[in-house]
């Protein structure tokens, strides 16, 4: 009797080259996903940044229009432009501003505060708010030069400006000025302005003129006329009993 051995049977298995090409493939799949959720967060903080700069810009812009709005008749506005290495940045300074151009309380009598800007590692500007005391403030008056203490109270504003620029409108020569030491003010300021994100910025601020002061008339009340009193009335007779 014949015995027959029995067929080995075999499980379904995958080979090692199918392995390795599903293994391929789902390497190749998720890098794509990676990629793609790394750009979309890449996309959202580009959004988050361009928004937060916006607000900035705007936030900035708000500031100097209410300024140039609140500006008391006898602040003095002065611009000049000088060269720092090599760009000319501007700097505008306000005498008897008040409140304006302050972020807290208004300031004292013949004082002052600059609104400039300064160089910064890399290139960019820095734009920021100076206060001046009274030495400084008459010293900048007589055109003498400003020295300033190492204790200089700074505000910064801005940071990242790659573009800081101002002009005053003259309407007598109907032309714009990059420079104003004028005692009489402008009639418009423009800024012209630029972030690292790239945008330009266009603004133009209307400067209250200077009113003379109304001349105080003393109201003329009419003076009402009495009867005269002769000097020697007669006196009446005394009727008898």
């Amino acid at each position: 009797m014949k015995t027959y051995p029995h067929p080995i049977s075999r499980t379904a298995a995958f080979t090692l080259l199918e392995m390795m090409v599903a293994l391929s493939a789902f390497v190749v799949l998720m890098g794509g996903i990676f990629s793609i959720a790394n750009s979309t967060m890449e996309l959202g903080n580009d959004l988050v940044a361009i928004q937060d700069r916006s607000l900035i810009r705007q936030n900035f812009i708000s500031f100097l229009r209410r300024s140039f709005r609140n500006l008391p008749g006898e602040a003095e506005l002065r611009l000049t432009v000088q060269a720092r290495g090599s760009s000319y940045v501007p700097s505008l300074n306000f005498v008897n501003g008040g409140s304006s151009f302050t972020p807290g309380a208004s300031l004292p009598p013949d004082t002052s505060v600059d609104l400039f800007a300064e160089e910064r590692p890399g290139g960019y500007l820095r734009v920021a708010l100076r206060v001046l005391d009274t030495r400084q403030t008459n010293a900048l008056r007589s055109g003498q030069t400003v020295r300033y203490t190492k204790d200089q109270e700074i505000i910064p504003l801005l940071d990242n400006v790659s573009r800081f620029e101002w002009r005053f409108y003259d309407p007598s020569s109907n032309r714009w000025e990059n420079n104003w030491k004028q005692a009489r003010r402008p009639l418009l300021a423009e800024l012209n302005l630029r972030l690292d994100d790239g945008f330009e910025t266009r603004a133009v601020f209307w400067v209250p003129p200077v009113l003379p002061n109304a001349i105080s008339v003393t109201p003329v009340v009419p003076v009402q006329e009495t009867p005269e009193t002769p000097e020697n009335p007669e006196t009446p007779p005394t009727p008898k009993p």
